[in-house]
């Protein structure tokens, strides 16, 4: 049964007032101004530190960056009971779906203002084992009341700006780092870029396909890198700059949103996965200082600058995207985070190995590159999630007889001819399916409101 929104009598230690004299009856105010009042029992919160460990070679312990804290998240279990529990569930339920942000007056922790809901809206009526009272589970994150922290007022435009930056960057920092001043040299950075090359078409080009214009850039830029590679590789700044236009051209095309990023994830996992991102086999000590030194830190380098590229065409595929459902850009900025994340970690992860084995200094990087790529890819997580409150939301039924689409097409969205194939696919359901519905299947379904 739920927790009594009443608290015990305070108990004294020392002249300073009982914990229960700091538990408040705990509410919910939305956007709007709608408040709703829950019941509640044991509560928790989280704060996710953000810090980066760095170690050296013969120092004993570790250097701890600080890079700030991410949002607060507040799990809570909200009761309703009595004769109306029902009705004052599904007001939570509309309140934690309005656009904007709202204000939690916390059981325990205090007023939390610019909250909202992330995640699932989990509910709960057993009317069988526990009638009379409705659970709704749901999680609440802090949010920045400011997404993009300039004075810009187009997004796009400044998405489209970081992404610029991250370009200039990225060539820049591949001039820096490598060490190409001998033929042999340049002929070893040229044998993993006629890899990478290979990479980036097989996996890339059936989506450049989808527009005639983006496939006609693609299709230049790889025959102009393939058949000019040997005058590129004394011109770094030049070979940089191709990569990466290479790379994220295809986030350009119609292809849809899920094909582009799943194909920018598959992109840089073979990158990281292949000899050159994976060279801690290579680095053994009486190996790196001998000649081959250069060679495996510029592959190295090379596989870093096309990973990173692909994180950047991840996040331009976002903004060359109109999005019409929730679901699909909190999706979209998942997947931009789970990439980013894959890739940092491969990054320091090698850096480290760099560390550990003693390679040069000016090899090492710099951190233009992925300080101007955490930019682009912080704009456009803070602008697709912002958007989401104006997109369709996802909804779902479990049938309790059976039903055909005909009839479950009509009675969701009002309509018929335009919503089957709608219904079909979002549902991935199967012939029998088609024909008749199972009881105890859930049906999820995008309705405007």
């Amino acid at each position: 049964m739920p927790a009594p929104r009443g608290v015990s009598p305070p108990v004294f230690h020392g002249g300073t007032p009982g914990w229960q004299t700091r538990v408040r009856s705990p509410s919910f105010k939305s956007a709007s101004g709608t408040v709703i009042k829950f019941d509640f029992e044991d509560v928790s919160r989280e704060i996710p530190l953000r810090r980066t460990p760095f170690e050296f070679p013969g120092v004993d312990g570790v250097y701890v960056q600080r890079l700030g804290r991410g949002a607060l998240q507040y799990p809570l279990r909200c009761y309703f009971s009595g004769p109306t529990h029902d009705l004052e569930a599904t007001a939570f339920e509309a309140a934690l779906l309005e656009e904007g942000t709202g204000t939690l007056e916390h059981p325990f922790y205090g007023t939390i203002r610019d909250v909202v809901a992330v995640g699932s809206i989990t509910r709960r009526d057993d009317l069988k084992n526990a009638a009379n009272q409705t659970i709704v589970e749901v999680t609440f994150w802090q949010t920045l009341r400011a997404v993009y922290p300039t004075n810009q007022q187009n997004p796009a435009s400044e998405i489209t700006a970081a992404l610029e930056g991250f370009d200039v960057a990225a060539a820049q920092g591949f001039v820096d780092v490598t060490d190409l001043d001998s033929l042999t040299k340049q002929a070893g950075l040229m044998d993993s870029i006629r890899g990478f090359l290979r990479e980036i078409s097989g996996v890339l080009g059936t989506i450049s396909d989808a527009t005639a214009s983006v496939n006609r850039e693609f299709r230049d830029v790889e025959s102009t890198i393939n058949y000019s590679l040997d005058v590129f590789v004394g011109q770094p700044l030049l070979l940089a700059q191709q990569l990466v236009d290479l790379t994220t051209a295809p986030s350009r095309a119609v292809a849809g949103i899920e094909a582009r990023l799943d194909g920018y994830g598959r992109l840089a996992d073979r990158i990281m996965a292949s000899a050159a991102g994976s060279p801690a086999a290579a680095l053994l000590p009486s190996v790196v200082l001998g000649e081959r030194t250069a060679e495996i830190t510029n592959a190295f380098h090379g596989a870093d600058l096309v990973a990173m590229a692909a994180v950047a065409g991840a996040v331009s595929s976002c903004v060359n995207t109109t999005f019409t459902l929730r679901t699909d850009a909190l999706n979209a900025a998942q997947d931009v985070l789970d990439l980013f994340d894959a890739v940092v970690d491969w990054r320091d992860t090698v850096f480290g190995l760099f560390t550990s084995s003693g390679v040069p200094i000016n090899q090492l990087d710099l951190g233009g590159a992925y300080q101007a790529l955490l930019d682009a890819v912080s704009l456009i997580v803070g602008y697709l999630i912002q958007i989401s409150f104006t997109l369709i939301p996802e909804r779902s039924i479990v049938l309790d007889q059976p039903r055909t689409i005909v009839d479950l097409a009509a009675e969701l969205y009002g309509a018929i001819d335009d919503k089957l194939d709608e219904l079909i696919n979002t549902n991935n359901l199967t012939g029998d399916e088609i024909l008749e519905l199972p009881v105890g299947r859930e049906i999820r379904y995008y309705k405007a409101a």
